[in-house]
Parts: structure tokens; C-alpha cells; sequence
């Protein structure tokens, strides 16, 4: 009898050990699912809007207040697409932006466009207000459809600054030096052009815009010293572990895996970007439109 007993005890004991272990494995299976739900489709999907105080001397008084809005990396077709670019556009068009700056990789070079993909960009890059300018520069992405770029660029407002120098003016004849150039990793920049052309300008403050963030490196080798670059391309890793930094950077920058650097005494702001790469997931990394506000105090 008392082994009976002890029989049932055993068996009650591991069914509910099963129980345990079944419950256990529900609750892990629930948690990694909703990671996976949140990462693929929620967080992608936050656009955030980052705003930063740029303060210098070299920043002339007309000029206080002034707004720059930066974006890059729209990588058309992944979790930026067809049914929610129009937000996109409609949170750029909320900061009344002075000027706009596009950083490149509108395109992502593994999908195959259609010419109803190209109207779509079109028609809502066209939609992007700023009271001066719009400019923008070439990614590494774009070159397999340059020519549909620079087609969808132009016709949507933009000048896109090809080692070019565009100076700014507002409300008085001191201006802003904005320098672009296009992907270091196709070997089209030119800082060299740049250098020339900002001979007369020692005391004009200066923006770098370049694709990639080893622009910095680049600028380094040159008689070129840009007050603060702007720069793109790595969009910070898409996935940040706590403790750790970004784990998914972009081939050939695992040297700039954050959003600010302070090198060479130069200031450098990596946007995050707005659509991702390779991987569809974000994860304590929202997509941003980076505001810069100017201030010569």
C-alpha cells in the first residue's frame, strides 16, 4: 500500500514538474514572439525626432535660430514604403525647416524599382517644404540607379551637391558654408574640388555633408576643416544591446558605431536613418529626422 503511495507521489511530482517546464516554455515562446513582433514591426515604424542645439561663434547673428533638417537613409522598399513615406514627409514638414538635407541611400541597391515606385518618391519628396533650399547628396546605394536619383531629386526640389559648395545667406550677407559630397565607398568624393573653392572662407562656419561617417577621416587629410559633419550610412547599428553599443553596423565602419564624435576637433552627427538594411528589425534605435537648431551664443 505505502508503495502505492509513493508511486503516485512520484507521478504527481513529475506531472507537475511537466506543468512547470510546460508553462515555462509557453511564457519564453510569448516573450520571444513579442520581442520579434516589436523589433520587425513596431519599433521600425517610431520615426523620432531628434533636436540638437549647434552653438559656435563662427555661426554669424542672422543666423540664430536658424533650422537645418537632416535626414538619410530612406533604403525605399524595406520598412519605409509605399504606405507610410507620406508620414514620413508630413514629420519633416512639422519642423518648419529652414533648410533640408537629404543624406542619401534613398534606394536600396537589392530591390528592383518600378517606375510606380519612382512616382510615388517623387511625388512625396516634392511635398517636402523648407523656406531656402533643399539639398541632398548621393549614397553608396543610389549608384545603381544614379540616373533615376538624380531624375527624382531634381524634380522634387532638390540639388543634389556633387563636390559642391553651397553657401546660404539669411537676412544678411554673412553666409553658412555647406559643403556635399557624394559615397566615399565609390570613390567619388573630392574633397580637393571643396578646398579650392573655400580658399576666401576661413571664418565662415562650415557643414560637411557626407554619406559616410569616415568622411571625418578623410577630412582630416585635407586643408578642409569643416565646424560639424553630418553624416549617415551605419544607421547605428539598428540594434542596440545595453552595456554593449550597436551590434549591426554597416561593412567597413565598425570604427563609428554611435551617434556624436568629437575627432580631430571636429563635431560629427551620424543620423540613425529612417529604413534598414539587410535586416528589416530596430531594436532601442528608432529611425530619426535629426533637427539642428543655430546659435551664435
Amino acid at each position: 500500500m505505502e508503495t502505492n503511495i509513493n508511486l503516485k507521489e512520484e507521478i504527481k511530482t513529475e506531472n507537475n514538474f511537466f506543468k512547470i517546464l510546460r508553462n515555462v516554455l509557453i511564457v519564453i515562446t510569448a516573450i520571444i514572439l513579442l520581442f520579434y513582433i516589436y523589433i520587425r514591426f513596431v519599433e521600425p515604424k517610431i520615426i523620432t525626432v531628434e533636436e540638437k542645439a549647434l552653438i559656435s561663434d563662427a555661426i554669424p547673428n542672422s543666423f540664430n535660430g536658424f533650422k537645418i533638417v537632416f535626414f538619410s537613409d530612406i533604403l525605399y522598399g524595406t520598412t519605409i514604403n509605399d504606405k507610410n513615406i507620406e508620414k514620413v514627409i508630413n514629420k519633416i514638414n512639422e519642423l518648419d525647416a529652414d533648410i533640408i538635407i537629404f543624406n542619401g541611400d534613398l534606394f536600396n541597391q537589392y530591390i528592383n524599382y518600378n517606375d510606380n515606385n519612382y512616382e510615388i518618391l517623387k511625388n512625396n519628396l516634392s511635398n517636402i517644404k523648407a523656406s531656402l533650399k533643399k539639398l541632398a547628396v548621393m549614397g553608396d546605394q543610389d549608384y545603381k540607379n544614379k540616373e533615376k536619383y538624380e531624375s527624382i531629386m531634381n524634380d522634387s526640389g532638390f540639388k543634389i551637391l556633387n563636390n559642391e559648395v553651397e553657401y546660404v545667406f539669411y537676412k544678411d550677407n554673412t553666409p553658412l558654408m555647406i559643403v556635399g559630397v557624394p559615397s566615399l565607398l565609390q570613390n567619388d568624393t573630392n574633397l580637393s574640388t571643396n578646398v579650392d573653392l573655400a580658399i576666401d572662407t576661413a571664418n565662415v562656419f562650415k557643414i560637411l555633408v557626407g554619406h559616410e561617417p569616415i568622411i571625418i577621416d578623410k577630412a582630416i587629410n585635407s586643408d578642409f576643416r569643416p565646424n560639424i559633419i553630418l553624416a549617415g550610412h551605419t544607421l547605428n547599428g539598428l540594434v542596440k544591446i545595453p552595456f554593449s553599443g550597436y551590434l549591426l553596423n554597416q561593412d567597413g565602419e565598425n570604427n563609428y558605431k554611435e551617434k556624436f564624435y568629437h575627432k580631430y576637433d571636429m563635431d560629427m552627427y551620424i543620423s540613425n536613418g529612417l529604413g534598414t538594411y539587410k535586416y528589416n528589425i530596430r531594436f532601442l534605435n528608432n529611425p530619426t529626422i535629426n533637427l539642428f537648431r543655430l546659435y551664435n551664443h
